[in-house]
């Protein structure tokens, strides 16, 4: 017992680097003491445990040198840790940024399709559409004057739509031209006429188009342009002109439309929900406007109306609408 406390006492001393220096620990023990100067060899004479006491001392030096590898290594392993932490913050924080601006690029979405809904039911309101048959495209006829001109793309104002943005397959003569097929039209004949077909009856009617197919009439609106319908009328009576009653009762009675947009090359049918090419009620008379709803908005640049059946020649006047 002795001899492990002196021991533990020469080892303490070795480990710390105190055995030369006195009072080094106020322990004694038989004739050595720790509060007197004490020479290790001296000691080491004296233990007879001196061998066994001196492998414990290396040993623990020993020791100490892998507790501080360990220690360093624990150190670098924590350093690494703290890194991907770090990293693992900076990664967290990347998405959240990412998920905000996706979060806010919804919320636009879904703030449009609120917009478009509220015009859609605004839109149904106003118009109290009804159904002209099950395969046809919604027509109403009482659009009054007012809204005709409040809701015309501007077919109806020369300011807006230059006569250069209209163009026709044909005409009768340039009192007929395309660029008089507006809506209210006040120069010319007051619409536009395509030219005599190969089939007309001269001595009876002079302008009809009988025989004569794929004419069109086209307006340019410089970029794409969300439109809802479509308002067509007949050539207005000229109730001056001796040949009113005979040759002048003139309309479109149906029609299929076509649409481009500004940056496609292809032209676009409107199509009934069978797939078919859509047919447009138009006109029974002269002077009552008949609009067509599409069944959803066509946003495009280029629209043409090509007439199918009409009464005594192919006249008429058109617009299309943004409300």
């Amino acid at each position: 017992m002795k001899s492990l406390v002196l021991c533990c006492v020469i080892v303490n001393c070795f480990v710390l680097g105190l055995c030369d220096v006195p009072q080094c620990f106020k322990l004694k023990f038989g004739e050595i003491s720790c509060n007197q100067s004490v020479d290790v060899n001296t000691v080491i004479k004296t233990v007879p445990a001196q061998n066994e006491c001196l492998s414990m001392a290396k040993g623990l030096e020993v020791f100490a040198k892998v507790g501080k590898m360990i220690g360093n290594k624990f150190e670098q392993l924590y350093n690494e840790e703290k890194q991907k932490v770090a990293d693992a913050k900076m990664i967290a924080k990347k998405f959240f940024q990412l998920y905000n601006e996706e979060k806010q690029k919804i919320e636009i979405l879904n703030n449009q399709i609120s917009d478009i809904t509220k015009e859609m039911n605004t839109c149904n309101d106003f118009r109290k559409i009804t159904t002209m048959r099950e395969s046809s495209v919604v027509v109403q006829k009482d659009y009054s004057t007012p809204q005709l001109k409040k809701c015309g793309v501007g077919m109806q104002d020369i300011n807006k739509i230059k006569d250069n943005q209209i163009t026709g397959s044909s005409m009768t003569d340039l009192k007929h031209r395309p660029q008089y097929g507006r809506l209210f039209e006040t120069r010319g004949i007051k619409a536009w006429s395509t030219q005599p077909g190969p089939g007309y009856r001269a001595t009876i009617d002079k302008w009809s188009t009988f025989g004569l197919k794929n004419q069109w009439i086209t307006v340019d609106l410089k970029k794409d342009t969300k439109i809802i319908g479509v308002v067509t009328a007949g050539r207005p009576p000229l109730l001056l002109s001796p040949t009113y009653r005979l040759y002048h009762k003139q309309w479109v009675k149906t029609f299929s439309m076509e649409y481009k947009t500004d940056k496609s090359n292809k032209l676009n049918s409107f199509l009934d929900p069978t797939g078919k090419v859509e047919v447009f009620q138009g006109n029974t008379d002269m002077t009552t406007p008949v609009v067509n709803i599409f069944r959803f908005p066509i946003t495009a640049r280029w629209f043409t109306i090509k007439p199918i059946n009409y009464v005594y020649s192919m006249c008429m006047q058109f617009d299309l609408l943004v409300c």
